[in-house]
């Protein structure tokens, strides 16, 4: 049974999600593209070290996967754009990764609930889980309003390549990870 301040941390992080997504509707042009190195000072820095556990309750460090273009989808199995986003997470990892792609899916939701949610779908990528650590991070990535979900790309060097607050498509995330896998292409190209 969850404790009462994880099921209020929920509450919390669930009105956040949809008050920000439906005033990121609002505020967003529709046919325009946001310049992240303008909308998110964490664009062009070293990326954030961290420590969160798995599924199994192992400790997992970002170090792990540095080297690799890396994906970190921040999320949760009661978001619905967060679940769908997860297919086409998992279409790209399965095409790009002997190219050096390592995406790692970050809940912010309790490891039963995410456990089951993996198992039901055989996401294949890394998944961690949390609740204050989670939502700590995502803000030190620059998601201040705590949107689900949001996303953070970290390329080969280590430094943040660019963040979204939404759900991808397909066309507009495969835009952003090419010219990142390909080899000798320049490290600090933002794409959105």
């Amino acid at each position: 049974m969850p404790g009462k301040r994880f099921i209020a941390l929920v509450a919390i992080a669930l009105f956040a999600a949809v008050a920000g997504y439906l005033f990121g509707q609002r505020q967003q042009p529709t046919h325009e593209t946001i310049d992240t190195r303008r909308a998110n000072p964490i664009v062009g820095q070293p990326s954030l070290t961290f420590t969160l556990p798995d599924l199994k309750g192992q400790a997992r460090q970002f170090e792990e996967w540095r080297g690799k273009v890396v994906l970190l989808n921040f999320w949760a199995t009661w978001c619905p754009p967060c679940r769908e986003e997860i297919p086409l997470f998992m279409q790209l990892q399965a095409k790009y990764a002997t190219a050096g792609l390592q995406i790692v899916g970050i809940a912010l939701d309790e490891r039963e609930a995410v456990q089951d949610y993996r198992d039901g779908l055989l996401i294949d990528y890394p998944l961690l889980v949390g609740a204050q650590d989670v939502a700590a991070l995502m803000s030190d990535y620059g998601n201040l309003t705590g949107v689900l979900p949001y996303s953070v790309i970290i390329d080969r060097n280590g430094r943040v390549h660019s963040t979204k607050t939404g759900a991808y498509t397909h066309a507009e995330l495969d835009a952003l990870l090419q010219p990142l896998l390909t080899p000798g292409a320049p490290a600090n190209a933002v794409a959105d």
